[in-house]
């Protein structure tokens, strides 16, 4: 009697190129993007929940932080760099705001919104803003499938109630919402490093690593940071501007303040300590370089919430 033959089915790996892939970034290679994006540091500042009144509106201001406003319910209108750039959004939508862009968001008349804030900083090569480098659209319409309710609602959900891992796991949220975004938006994605910038960044890098992790000196010069890089103070201003848009002397002060604003708002230090921490000279001296930049005092930045 023969034996009867057996067959073996073998595991079948379904090929790569079946799958859709996703819309490019115009101006920055893939490889480039993902390079980027796993650099990218997250820093949750606040994560509140809003019931507004009627008339409501909100600045004109300008933001030390990147932030997003997720629309449970209302509409209106909001400007961004300046007055006549007017952007509509409704229920559902999602407002991204980068930190530094003069903005105003108003609701309609009668409306009473249920609205979800959240400050964060998302930072490449520890301190260059994400939403500025990429050029992150700053109103997302709601789409079928976006996660920006689930989200929002548990990023509100960890910040009040401050679970052991709350820190990493809002950061995470935040990192998935950006690049949701980053794929399915790109095609209005406005990146401010192309050309040169994109070869400056990386050069850059060992740098703005070397000054956050000094910033608690309070005698970081800027011929003591050009010898991280072995050039020249005046070469290293040029090539510091050129790719960041600011003087190193700008760079660190924004650093040192958004530090204090993040230890402000998830922390019990007191003020005295946040000041030594960010490398002001006195507490008085942190006072005022706080209140110039962010509007208001220490103080009153931790005890109030911020929309």
């Amino acid at each position: 009697m023969k034996k009867r033959e057996e067959h073996i089915t073998k595991d079948q790996i379904r090929d790569a190129k079946t799958f859709p892939g996703f819309p490019e970034i115009p101006e920055v290679a893939p490889d480039q993007l993902g390079g980027w994006l796993s650099g990218v540091n997250v820093t949750i500042i606040s994560a509140l929940e809003w019931y507004w009144p009627r008339h409501w509106i909100v600045g004109p201001r300008a933001i030390n932080d990147s932030m997003f406003f997720w629309f449970e319910k209302g509409s209106g209108k909001a400007w961004f760099g300046d007055p006549s750039n007017v952007h509509h959004f409704r229920t559902g939508d999602l407002m991204l705001i980068r930190k530094g862009i003069p903005h105003q968001v108003e609701g309609i008349a009668g409306d009473e919104p249920h609205v979800y804030a959240v400050h964060f900083h998302a930072q490449l090569f520890s301190g260059i803003d994400l939403l500025s480098l990429l050029g992150f659209p700053v109103l997302v319409s709601n789409r079928p499938g976006a996660p920006y309710k689930v989200f929002s609602k548990q990023l509100v959900r960890e910040f009040a109630v401050k679970p052991p891992g709350w820190p990493i796991s809002m950061a995470q949220t935040v990192f998935l919402l950006l690049v949701h975004i980053v794929r399915m938006e790109s095609r209005r994605f406005r990146p401010f490093a192309t050309g040169g910038n994109q070869t400056l960044l990386p050069r850059l890098l060992p740098v703005l690593n070397w000054i956050d992790e000094h910033l608690s000196s309070q005698n970081l010069t800027v011929q003591q940071i050009s010898r991280q890089v072995h050039i020249s103070e005046t070469h290293f201003r040029r090539l510091f501007h050129e790719g960041l848009g600011m003087s190193p002397v700008q760079f660190v002060r924004q650093r040192r303040i958004e530090r204090a604003c993040t230890l402000l708002r998830t922390t019990e230090m007191p003020i005295k300590q946040i000041a030594v921490e960010c490398g002001f000279a006195g507490d008085s001296f942190f006072s005022r370089v706080f209140h110039k930049a962010v509007q208001t005092t220490p103080a009153v930045y931790r005890k109030h919430p911020q929309i």
